[in-house]
C-alpha cells in the first residue's frame, strides 16, 4: 500500500511481541471470560475480546483515525498537519515493531494488521484480551505526546476500531467516520494555543507520575459517620510534601481540544488499580460527558472490569457535565455498559450549567449528585428549601441515591436530610476526614 501524500510504500515487517508495557495501565486479570451475560458478551465483542480464540484466525485488523486533522489545520496550518501525519506514521511503525504488526496509512486513516501466531504460546486469557490490549496501545502510544513543528504544538485526537473483513469490499474511511471533530463556533487560534499549553502541562504531569487524587468522603445521610464511598478528585503533586493542586478547571481545556478521553481513561485505570490493591475500598472517579461513549478508548477498561466483578462492584463512575451531552443515546449506552459490568454510575452536578431534567430522566443512572449551589441557595430562602425538596423527590423517581454536594455546615446537612437526601458531601466531612 502506498501513502497517498508521499507515494512511498508504508509498511512495517512483522516481528514478535515485546514484553515491555508503556501504556501505564495496571496488570490485567488472568481470569478467563466465561459465563458472561449476553449484554456483556455483545459489548466485549465490539472490541474483539475473545475473537481470536473463538474464530481461530491468526490475523487481527484495527483501523485508527486522526479525527482532529481539520481542527489542527485550521489552528496550525496545512504544513503542520502534514508533519503530524509523518510523526504519527513513525509512532505507528515503532508500535508495530513491538507487537508483531504491520501498518499502512491513507490520509487520516491507518490500517494495522497484527499476527496472532507469536502470542499463541500464551494463556487463553491473554489471547482473549489481545484485541483490547492492542486497541489501547494504539490509542495511547499515538496520542500520548504532542506533535511539534516550528513554534506550533498540537495533540492528535485518535480513535480506533476493530476492522471487520467479510466478503464485502472494505472502505477504510467508513470505519471511524462518525467520530470527526469540528471547530466549535467562537474557537480561535489563540484559544487553541492556550488550551494546548494547558494540555501539555496536564499530560506532562501524567507522564511524569505527578498526577494523584484527593479523596472526599460521600457520607450516609442517616449516619454521617458511615462512608458510602470516596470520590477521587484529580490533582497535581506540588513541590512541598503532601502539596496538591486540583485540576478540575484545567480539564475544560482538554474538553475543548477533544483530548479529554486520554485523561479520563488514565484516571479510571488508576482507580481500578487502587481498588484491586485495596479490597475494602469503594471509590468514585469523574469522567467528562465528552468521554461518555462506548469506543476503543474504553476497550481495556471494560475488559478488565468484566474479568474482575469484585472491582467493578466497588467502582462508581461520575459523569461530569461541564460540556453538554451532545449525543444522549451514546451516553445512555455508556451508562448501560458500565452498569452491566457491575459498576454504579452517577450524574454529577445536577442543576449546574448543562445539567437538565432530560438527562436525569433518560440516562438511567444509579446516583444523582445535586450541585452545591442548590443547598447554598436554601440557607436564607424558605421557598428555595421547598423547591429543593421537590427536586430531590423527582430525582428519587429516576435514581436510587441522591447525594447533595456543598455541605459546609450542620445546618446544610439538616436541610439536605430533611429534604430527603440519601448522601452528603462537602467541606463539613472532608475537613474532618483530612
Amino acid at each position: 500500500m502506498m501513502d497517498r501524500d508521499t507515494r512511498e510504500p508504508f509498511c512495517t515487517s512483522l516481528r514478535g511481541p515485546s514484553a515491555k508495557r508503556r501504556d501505564g495501565f495496571g496488570a490485567m486479570s488472568h481470569r478467563r471470560l466465561h459465563g458472561l451475560k449476553p449484554e456483556l458478551e455483545t459489548l466485549l465483542k465490539r472490541f474483539g475480546v475473545g475473537q481470536i480464540t473463538r474464530s481461530g484466525k491468526r490475523v487481527l485488523c484495527i483501523v485508527a483515525s486522526i479525527v482532529n486533522l481539520p481542527q489542527i489545520e485550521h489552528a496550525c496550518g496545512a504544513r503542520f498537519m502534514l508533519n503530524m501525519r509523518q510523526v504519527l506514521r513513525e509512532r505507528a511503525r515503532d508500535l508495530c515493531r513491538e507487537h508483531a504488526g504491520t501498518v499502512a496509512m491513507s490520509g487520516e486513516h491507518m490500517l494495522f494488521v497484527f499476527d496472532a501466531l507469536p502470542y499463541a504460546c500464551r494463556a487463553r486469557s491473554d489471547m482473549d484480551m489481545l484485541p483490547a490490549h492492542l486497541l489501547d496501545s494504539i490509542l495511547t502510544r499515538l496520542s500520548e505526546r504532542p506533535v511539534r513543528f516550528g513554534a506550533a504544538v498540537a495533540f492528535p485526537l485518535m480513535q480506533a476500531s476493530i476492522g471487520r473483513f467479510d466478503d464485502e469490499p472494505f472502505d477504510i474511511a467508513s470505519v471511524n467516520s462518525a467520530l470527526s471533530v469540528g471547530i466549535a463556533a467562537g474557537d480561535s487560534q489563540a484559544q487553541f494555543a492556550m488550551d494546548t499549553r494547558v494540555a501539555e502541562s496536564v499530560f506532562g504531569a501524567m507522564h511524569d507520575g505527578l498526577l494523584d487524587f484527593d479523596l472526599e468522603p460521600i457520607c450516609d445521610a442517616r449516619e454521617p459517620a458511615a462512608t458510602l464511598y470516596l470520590e477521587a478528585l484529580l490533582c497535581k503533586k506540588g513541590d512541598a510534601l503532601r502539596e496538591r493542586h486540583r485540576i478540575g478547571s484545567e480539564v475544560r481545556a482538554l474538553e475543548r481540544l477533544g483530548v479529554v478521553r486520554r485523561l479520563d481513561r488514565w484516571g479510571v485505570g488508576a482507580i481500578i488499580d487502587r481498588l484491586r490493591s485495596n479490597p475494602d475500598a469503594r471509590l468514585g472517579c469523574n469522567v467528562s460527558a465528552r468521554s461518555a461513549v462506548v469506543d476503543g478508548w474504553w476497550a481495556l477498561v471494560f475488559a478488565t472490569l468484566a474479568c474482575e466483578p469484585d472491582v467493578a462492584s466497588r467502582l462508581t463512575v461520575e459523569i461530569t457535565e461541564t460540556f453538554p451531552l451532545a449525543h444522549l443515546d451514546a451516553t445512555r449506552e455508556f451508562v448501560a455498559a458500565l452498569r452491566s459490568l457491575g459498576c454504579r454510575v452517577a450524574l454529577d452536578d445536577l442543576g449546574h450549567d448543562f445539567g437538565s431534567l432530560r438527562n436525569l430522566i433518560t440516562l438511567g443512572v444509579d446516583i444523582v449528585k445535586l450541585d452545591r449551589a442548590l443547598v447554598a441557595a436554601c440557607r436564607d430562602d424558605g421557598p428555595a428549601v421547598a423547591r429543593f425538596a421537590q427536586l430531590i423527590e423527582l430525582a428519587k423517581v429516576c435514581a436510587s441515591s441522591i447525594i447533595v454536594e456543598g455541605i459546609e455546615t450542620r445546618r446544610d446537612a439538616q436541610i439536605a436530610c430533611a429534604s430527603g437526601a440519601t448522601g452528603l458531601q462537602g467541606y463539613l466531612y472532608s475537613s474532618a476526614a483530612n
